[in-house]
């Protein structure tokens, strides 16, 4: 299998909604106009293709020159531990260059990830949790 990995490649509502439903990625995805208008507003997209079929994305919250927030990492379970994530974070750190710093949040199942791939663990990350 021959993955490609694309830097904003368009993608559609249907695209998106469909990994984060096969991923089981806690984000309401009743509301197109909501999905579409994340989509619009996303500065940075790492997508991995295989021909045609998008196996997975990372979606990025950045201003290109300090700071990136990964908001976002999925890869559809039949891929996942390939290598797939890993090449979509190098990806992007690749893309950013070391005087961008990236940030996330990061489930616990998903904790080992980031730790393999030299992310940094750090316990002062704040929210205002959304409402829907």
């Amino acid at each position: 299998m021959k993955i490609e990995i694309k830097v904003n490649e368009p993608l559609s509502v249907e695209q998106v909604a469909m990994l984060y439903r096969e991923t089981e990625f806690a984000k309401p995805l009743e509301d197109n106009n909501r999905l579409q208008e994340m989509i619009n507003h996303t500065p940075l997209v790492f997508s991995a293709w295989n021909e045609e079929k998008l196996l997975g994305f990372a979606r990025c919250l950045t201003d290109f020159e300090y700071f990136c927030y990964l908001s976002d990492i999925l890869v559809l379970p039949y891929y996942q531990k390939q290598g797939i994530g890993k090449m979509l974070v190098h990806e992007m750190k690749e893309y950013l260059g070391s005087r961008v710093t990236i940030s996330l949040r990061a489930e616990d199942k998903a904790q080992g990830f980031y730790e393999q791939m030299n992310f940094e663990q750090t316990d002062k990350m704040y929210r205002i949790k959304r409402v829907g």
